[in-house]
């Protein structure tokens, strides 16, 4: 016999809150899908939704009176049920057995400012394995936790091990540190745990450059200003990572004005040989100039790459033509810089 909590997937999910935090709880669900309010304290959802806030809810909210209910395929509801005992009997995935055993790491890749000649970040790269010790790709870790309804947890712990692993490094190099917007409910909650850290940690806000990855997915951008803003207040900087070509993309990059933007590294490979790539190196950068947006290439592998980028005001840059990441803290040394 199955436990109502295994059948979370087969149809829909009702909950019920006391009428104190039906705020919140609207506010945790603004960028969800298919949510309907009925009555004032009643939302029924899809089962992706309700599981992937589960711990979130559980984390910032007094979740003892709370009560779920179960919509079947046929449509016939099942009778509500503790809140509290329903989750807990939601059936575990890997991405949960993954963060209990502390499965992820960070690797970290120096970016160099060429006019200084000097390592001045890091950016901290997820580094998973599985129980068997075999490498995760960070891909296949992401859409896992996506299919799974774990971006809030996945995304959750590696900020926070990265703001660990940045405890090691250089106290005068930035620490670039990814995150994906729809994983972030509500800014003053999710984040807690992040800036926590980085108080535990001594890694001062200030070195902090938070990345936002997945643009492409992101239909929300007050919600995502919002996140950005709270980062903002906090002292913390942010860029913008994977920036392509098109109209779409010159617009996010008005609407956010980062502090850094990155050069989508398709762009970069060999773009001292094609006019293309060039175009949209040139324009991303006119456009980041006249908003003094600091410009960043990554994936740099060869000299003529890095020369031809340089000379379009790509002084920040970062790949394999300078270094490899590394679990290991970086020791300063580029492997290549531009001649005198």
């Amino acid at each position: 016999m199955s436990c109502p909590g295994c059948e979370v997937g087969q149809g829909g999910v009702t909950l019920k809150v006391p009428e104190e935090d039906v705020e919140g709880v609207l506010r945790s669900l603004a960028s969800a899908r298919a949510v309907r309010w009925s009555g004032a304290s009643t939302v029924s959802m899809p089962p992706d939704v309700f599981v992937a806030r589960a711990t979130y809810w559980q984390a910032f909210f007094d979740t003892s009176s709370w009560r779920v209910g179960l919509t079947g395929p046929d449509g016939a509801d099942a009778p509500d049920r503790p809140f509290d005992a329903f989750v807990e009997e939601l059936p575990s995935v890997w991405i949960d057995e993954l963060l209990a055993r502390r499965g992820i790491q960070m690797a970290m890749q120096p970016i160099v400012d060429l006019t200084k000649g000097s390592v001045v970040a890091c950016e901290m790269l997820v580094r998973a394995t599985a129980p068997d010790g075999s490498f995760v790709s960070p891909h296949a870790l992401f859409e896992a936790a996506r299919e799974q309804s774990r971006l809030f947890a996945l995304d959750r712990a590696c900020r926070i091990e990265a703001i660990a692993a940045a405890r090691r490094l250089p106290a005068d190099w930035d620490v670039f540190v990814n995150f994906i917007p729809t994983a972030i409910y509500v800014p003053e909650h999710c984040l807690q745990s992040t800036f926590a850290a980085a108080e535990r940690h001594a890694v001062h806000p200030s070195r902090l450059v938070f990345e936002v990855v997945e643009t492409e997915r992101v239909d929300d951008v007050a919600h995502l200003r919002a996140i950005l803003a709270f980062y903002r207040a906090k002292g913390v900087r942010y860029a913008l990572d994977d920036f392509g070509e098109g109209y779409s993309d010159e617009n996010m990059l008005r609407a956010i004005s980062p502090d850094v933007v990155k050069l989508d590294r398709q762009f970069v490979d060999h773009v001292d040989r094609d006019p293309a790539k060039r175009r949209v190196a040139e324009g991303l950068a006119r456009v980041a100039q006249s908003l003094d947006i600091r410009l960043l290439a990554e994936g740099v592998e060869r000299p003529e790459e890095a020369t031809a980028l340089l000379e379009l005001g790509y002084t920040w840059q970062q790949g394999y033509l300078y270094a490899r990441p590394s679990l290991e803290v970086p020791d300063g040394s580029i492997a290549w810089l531009p001649r005198a």
